[in-house]
């Protein structure tokens, strides 16, 4: 999580979202930076609201807008995936090394706690009521629009060249875990369908 005083916007950093990429390029820009550990990099939304926003608020700094990106949904699912297909955790229970994204996705719709530890992107944004509550809401897949966003708030060009790459793998998903997975994810859905893609 990244924030600006001066542009009154705090970047609320979405796992699997370019966060690296956008933390490296707003970080000169921005006063205060949770990074690094992911238990404070990606703070969501009701936390920053509960611990974080009250400072700011107390000290006149406020108000401020909050923005992230948020992924299609089972493309962000896909991408926890590979990312815990890494030989780092290989051998941990979280690893997907020698697992099929089938199996993935099934796991986690029954919310086996070494697959559901990802959360729900859902959860991320929304406020205690269940509803979106970040200001400006973009779509991970037009990366552009939320560049010209930024640089126009910022004042600045901005180089969001993409960091942190999860290892390559095939996407295959059965027609009936597809439709099973879409189903589940529907709060997700919703919130993709609203995200701004310009």
């Amino acid at each position: 999580m990244l924030i600006s005083l001066s542009k009154k916007l705090t970047f609320l950093a979405m796992p699997k979202a370019a966060s690296t990429s956008i933390e490296v390029a707003l970080l000169p820009h921005c006063d205060i930076a949770f990074i690094n550990n992911p238990r404070v990099k990606h703070i969501r939304y009701r936390r920053y609201k509960r611990f974080i926003l009250p400072y700011i608020d107390q000290s006149g700094f406020g108000p401020l807008e909050t923005t992230c990106l948020f992924r299609e949904p089972t493309d962000w699912l896909f991408s926890w995936y590979c990312y815990r297909a890494r030989d780092k955790i290989k051998n941990k229970p979280q690893s997907t090394a020698d697992m099929t994204f089938d199996e993935f996705v099934s796991r986690y719709m029954a919310e086996e706690p070494s697959i559901s530890d990802i959360g729900r992107a859902s959860r991320f944004v929304v406020d205690h009521d269940g509803k979106p509550a970040i200001n400006h809401i973009f779509r991970y897949e037009n990366l552009p629009a939320y560049s010209n966003f930024l640089e126009e708030r910022f004042e600045d060009i901005l180089d969001l060249a993409h960091l942190n790459r999860s290892p390559k793998r095939e996407f295959t998903l059965s027609p009936q875990l597809k439709s099973q997975l879409e189903g589940y994810l529907a709060p997700e859905y919703e919130i993709y369908e609203i995200a701004r893609t310009a």
